[in-house]
This record gives structure tokens, C-alpha cells and sequence, in this order.
């Protein structure tokens, strides 16, 4: 072996060693976030339930006194935050559900899966205007709960986002990834996978949040425009990577977003 081949062979495995240990580190910091989000929502319960339980008081005490008006807003404020803080405990309990609920793959229709998520949304729907256009989609072995859940944020959230001013389309169509997807999104797992998109034309977003929209806690809307906690697309995220796939997020020219979400056909 010549000296330049050798030093060639030792950074290869000098790469693979780095390249080792940074998978071990992200998955040492994803265990901890997973850690400190079941942490935190068990011991955020305690203090909630007491809170709402001397509110509940000071407001039957204050009924019989007839309050003045702003006594009256205080109230309506402090339910209000105590309702957003339930929702969000609520969100971050799902979002480590998602991440550790046991996986119960099965065969499912995806056909079948959002045919059940466009009947149970039907009434926002009608009531939002908006008109839905779905190509057959395949059926690949997953968690038939995880993937509505995820089908029925990405609506929302594109129900959310819609523009006031037009009415909002959303298509959602899949194909099979071929050599040319696997090169365009860098993916060099083996095996069968689909590609499934969903692009709608409402409000869109800039090209730098295309990552962080899938970050829990992130708004980049204000509450007054747009209501929620910025956990929906998080949970999406975590379903798709449970499910050994991916879903990432590209802005639309003249607004609207497009979601590519990737799943494997089988699990080993």
C-alpha cells in the first residue's frame, strides 16, 4: 500500500469516526429534549390544576358581588391564559406521544386514512371555502393514528394560513421516489419510497423559516392573526421521522407552501 493510500484510508476512518460520534451526540441531545418535554409537562400538571381551582373560587365568589367591568376583563384574561397554558401542556404531551408510543405499523390505505380526516374536518372546511383535490395515494405500513394525525395538521395548518382575500386550494399527490428524488432530497436509504406533496396557495412563508416552521414553539405569525402554539407541523416532523421518513417544507412562487413528506413503503 502506498503512503498516499494509506493516509487517504486513515482520514476515511477518521471521518467515520466523527461522523459517529455527531450521531451519537444528536441522539444523545434528541433523548434529553425528550426528557425534559415529559418532565416538564408532568410537573406543569400540578401547579395548573391548583391554579384553575382558585380561579374557579375567586370567580364563584365574585358572581354573587357583581363585579365592576374590569374585574369583569381580568377574569376573561386570566381564563384565557389559563387556557392557552392548558393547550400548550396538552401539545407537548402529544408531541412526546408521538416520539414514544409504540410504532404498531400496519398495512394502511392513505386513500382511506384522508377520506376519514376530510369527513371529520368536513365542517371547517365548507365553512373555510376550501377546495381539496387528492390524486390516489399509496398504502405503505404505518401507524394509521400518527399519519391522520398528520394529514389533519397539514390541512389545518394550510386552513390556518389560507389568504383572505381568494379562496384556498389544496392538492395532495403521491408517486413512488425515483433515482432522481433520491438525488434531489439526498436520500440514500434503500428500499421502496413515496413521495407525497401538499400545496396549497394561501400566505406561504420565506424561504429561511423552511426548517424552523417544524420547531415546537415557533410562530411566525403573531397570536392575534393566527391562533395555536406552533406545535402542529413539530408533531408532523416527528411522525415522519417515526415512521423512518421525513417532511420538509418549500415556499411557493406568488405564495402558498409545499410540503414534501416522504415515507417508506415497508419497515424492516
Amino acid at each position: 500500500m502506498t503512503p498516499q493510500k494509506l493516509l487517504y484510508e486513515q482520514r476515511i476512518q477518521q471521518l467515520e469516526t466523527e461522523l459517529q460520534n455527531a450521531r451519537t451526540t444528536i441522539e444523545q441531545f434528541k433523548k434529553e429534549q425528550d426528557e425534559f418535554i415529559a418532565i416538564a409537562c408532568h410537573d406543569l400538571e400540578a401547579p395548573l390544576r391548583k391554579l384553575s381551582t382558585f380561579i374557579e373560587r375567586f370567580i364563584a365568589k365574585y358572581k354573587k358581588t357583581k363585579p365592576d367591568d374590569d374585574t369583569v376583563i381580568y377574569i376573561d384574561r386570566i381564563q384565557s391564559t389559563l387556557a392557552d397554558m392548558r393547550s400548550m401542556i396538552n401539545d407537548l404531551s402529544d408531541l412526546f406521544e408521538c416520539t414514544h408510543s409504540h410504532s404498531n405499523f400496519k398495512e394502511c390505505n392513505l386513500n382511506e386514512i384522508l377520506q376519514i380526516v376530510l369527513k371529520e374536518m368536513q365542517p371547517v372546511i365548507k365553512k373555510s371555502n376550501v377546495k381539496i383535490i387528492y390524486s390516489k395515494l399509496p398504502t405503505v405500513q404505518a401507524n394509521s393514528v400518527q399519519l391522520k394525525n398528520l394529514f389533519q395538521n397539514l390541512i389545518t395548518n394550510a386552513i390556518k394560513f389560507r389568504k383572505k382575500d381568494s379562496s384556498l386550494q389544496i392538492q395532495i399527490s403521491a408517486s413512488q421516489m425515483n433515482e432522481e428524488d433520491h438525488q434531489t432530497f439526498n436520500f440514500i436509504k434503500n428500499g421502496i419510497y413515496f413521495k407525497i406533496e401538499i400545496i396549497d396557495n394561501g400566505i406561504g412563508f420565506e424561504e429561511q423559516y423552511s426548517e424552523k416552521i417544524f420547531q415546537p414553539f415557533i410562530k411566525l405569525h403573531g397570536k392575534s392573526a393566527y391562533e395555536g402554539n406552533g406545535f402542529g407541523l413539530a408533531k408532523c416532523k416527528k411522525i415522519a421521522e417515526k415512521h423512518e421518513g421525513f417532511i420538509m417544507a418549500k415556499p411557493v412562487k406568488d405564495g402558498g407552501a409545499r410540503f414534501i413528506l416522504i415515507l417508506p413503503e415497508t419497515h424492516k
